[in-house]
């Protein structure tokens, strides 16, 4: 089976990061030297208004609220994730089995060529007809058999690396969407990092809701950022695997098949022509 690389752990040094940042703004908010005392009847009215009333609900924030209060870099984790699901949809489509492996299209090529020179020109019809990774790949095969069976099995080694980076398309993409969503993530929250220490040393401590906003700011680019990242890294390992089994998969189905047309593919030496990919 074809052994495929994997580029990395998505993020983890950027999530480390961004646990960092969000302990910094709690020791810095709560570390804060408090605004000078105000007299007691003073204070009591300011902590009658402020304070609310028992029975007062909690307040609670949709998504679409937390959306607003994000900042700026919430729009570029939004195109992130955007651009993340249409990868993922496309993706499932382009590696079903069906599409990639075709059920009739082996049985069927089998009952057409039994001679290899009669029946070249009707097997490569029927490869173009029943177009797939696995038909291209035994065509190439077919194609070059006059010249004897090594070319034949270069053929096949080449286009079975071929279709192998067409399998991989966009997994890069995906791979870099994740690590991106976890930098973005990191960048809002130091944006409001930096909002929440301005108001804390210029208002001071008390005025928490001017402080909110900081914080509001930085916990939804860290949550925004995280989230993306753990479903890209989830679905870019999924489509890895996937990817994996179909191309063992084919292996098996172009060997069966040359053993029954006079040659044979060694899956070891297409493996190794495809393992820097």
């Amino acid at each position: 089976m074809m052994r495929v690389l994997l580029p990395g752990r998505i993020g983890l040094p950027g999530m480390i990061v961004v646990l960092g940042v969000v302990l910094l703004i709690r020791s810095a908010v709560l570390g804060q030297v408090p605004a000078p005392a105000q007299s007691a009847p003073a204070a009591a009215a300011d902590f009658a208004q402020a304070a609310p009333a028992p029975d007062a609900p909690m307040p609670k924030l949709s998504p679409i609220d937390l959306f607003w209060k994000a900042g700026f870099f919430i729009w570029p984790l939004s195109l992130c994730s955007i651009l993340s699901v249409a990868v993922i949809i496309e993706r499932f489509i382009a590696l079903r089995k069906p599409r990639v492996i075709p059920s009739v299209f082996l049985p069927g090529l089998k009952k057409l060529y039994s001679d290899p020179r009669e029946d070249r020109e009707q097997a490569l019809r029927f490869c173009d007809e029943h177009d797939s990774p696995l038909a291209r790949i035994i065509a190439a095969g077919i194609r070059r058999l006059p010249r004897g069976i090594a070319a034949a099995e270069k053929a096949i080694e080449d286009a079975g690396g071929n279709e192998t980076l067409k399998l991989r398309q966009n997994m890069r993409f995906l791979y870099s969407m994740g690590n991106v969503a976890t930098l973005l993530g990191l960048i809002g929250t130091i944006a409001g990092m930096i909002k929440a220490f301005q108001v804390a040393s210029v208002m001071g401590p008390g005025h928490a809701d001017k402080l909110s906003e900081g914080i509001y700011e930085a916990m939804v680019n860290t949550f925004a950022g995280l989230a993306i990242a753990i479903v890209v890294t989830i679905f870019y390992y999924f489509f890895i695997g996937r990817i994996e089994k179909l191309v063992s998969e084919i292996n098996d189905a172009v060997n069966d098949f040359g053993r029954e047309a006079g040659f044979d593919v060694n899956p070891t030496e297409e493996a190794a022509a495809t393992a820097t990919l």
